[in-house]
């Protein structure tokens, strides 16, 4: 499928994760971010310029603000403020040495400054959840922002690290759950001595609900990730999946969640042992390493249950879809009013080419939209570029993120027949 639209090669332009819309209520504005260079980490000193796109009539780039708090992976978390998606914007940014959210009125340009970085917001646009990004600059490198180096945040636990709730309103803050709470539920060996952390959280469309990971690294160097659900009050905190292989996910509705990762097999058991990772799986993953680089992704999946899967909230129950087809971790999200159709796409292969994909659930069926060229030399970097797909409010576009001209780009795909 050929894109209606890629923002100027002249300069790099990109958006960010793939859980939020750059264009607005109407379709007409596409937000976008600038920077001019592509081949390094951003520092503290490095700005990024925030703005958008009259797409339709226009591939001029009209800026409207900046920022010093963005990475390459989520940029600065941009996009439009709920409930109207239009009028307003909202991105984290630092000033006087805080991370901070800014919401922006593009026509008035007047600002309100919010007290912390946030990392998602709820469709009714009442509040945000947000982590500590001053402890993320220390331990996620590439998710992390810059210029805020605080040395007491700097240790592998801090049992007051957790999830805020921000009133949008009034302002206000409030810990949702803390570190201790996640260490001590169902506590396993390889946690100790470990650096803790939380990511990648996402609200389920009622704001009654969200999704998040719990993060730590082993002794071999790899990470254990476990996926929990939580009401947005701190309640009823739910274990979805403890196989410690976790990526990337979505909900499906209020109920219902997707992601790629590991169920439980033999060897992901065994990850949860101190003594077993430090003794012997540590000295066999030369080998472990070579079985999943060489072989089909069938014998990767029988080795380590990586698929997508479909799991059902505070439930036991859950479904891998076609591992044999999705074998490939990816960005997924469902297409709005059609729970059937996902988008997602893959990492760049050998000959470093990335696929954006949709996939029915009702046949099992995916159908290809684009393959793209990455940068070869930037793959396996901080300052790669993921595609991370993007729906529009409405369901009729996909923007994404690329390298496919030797630049930063956007490039945005109508999606205008029905997908079965």
């Amino acid at each position: 499928m050929k894109y209606i639209f890629k923002t100027p090669i002249d300069n790099n332009y990109f958006f960010g994760y793939y859980d939020k819309s750059p264009l607005n209520i109407d379709n007409k504005k596409l937000l976008a971010c600038r920077v001019d260079f592509i081949d390094r980490m951003p520092t503290k000193y490095d700005t990024l310029e925030i703005g958008y796109f009259n797409w339709k009539d226009s591939n001029e780039f009209i800026k409207l603000s900046e920022t010093k708090a963005w990475n390459w992976q989520q940029g600065c978390m941009l996009q439009w403020l709920a409930p109207s998606y239009d009028s307003k914007i909202i991105y984290n940014d630092r000033r006087s040495g805080k991370f901070i959210s800014v919401i922006l009125n593009i026509e008035t340009k007047v600002e309100d400054i919010l007290p912390m970085s946030f990392y998602t917001i709820s469709s009714d646009g009442k509040f945000a959840l947000c982590i500590d990004n001053e402890r993320h600059y220390w331990h996620r490198k590439g998710y992390n922002y810059q210029g805020v180096e605080n040395l007491d945040k700097k240790k592998g636990i801090d049992e007051n690290d957790g999830i805020w709730y921000m009133d949008m309103v009034t302002k206000e803050l409030s810990q949702i759950i803390n570190m201790k709470k996640l260490l001590d539920h169902k506590p396993l060996s390889n946690m100790r001595d470990a650096i803790h952390y939380v990511e990648h959280l996402m609200i389920s469309p009622n704001s009654k609900r969200f999704c998040f990971l719990h993060r730590w690294r082993l002794d071999d160097g790899g990470i254990y990730a476990r996926f929990y659900t939580l009401n947005v009050d701190g309640s009823d905190l739910y274990l979805v999946n403890d196989s410690g292989r976790m990526s990337h996910a979505c909900w499906r509705g209020n109920s219902q969640l997707l992601a790629f990762c590991g169920l439980e097999t033999p060897v992901n058991k065994l990850r949860k042992y101190k003594s077993i990772i430090k003794y012997f799986i540590k000295p066999l993953l030369p080998i472990y390493h070579r079985l999943i680089t060489d072989n089909s992704p069938s014998v990767r999946n029988r080795l380590i249950g990586d698929s997508y899967v479909l799991f059902n909230d505070k439930t036991s129950n859950k479904i891998r879809l076609a591992p044999n087809i999705l074998s490939e971790d990816g960005h997924p999200s469902f297409r709005p009013g059609n729970l059937d159709v996902f988008i997602t796409d893959t990492y760049p292969n050998q000959k470093s080419i990335a696929i954006l994909l949709l996939f029915s659930l009702s046949n099992n069926k995916t159908i290809m939209i684009d393959s793209l060229n990455s940068i070869k030399g930037y793959d396996n970097t901080g300052y790669r570029c993921d595609l991370h797909p993007k729906w529009s409010f409405d369901g009729g576009y996909i923007s994404i993120d690329t390298m496919n001209d030797k630049v930063r780009g956007i490039y945005l795909y109508e999606i205008t027949r029905k997908i079965k």
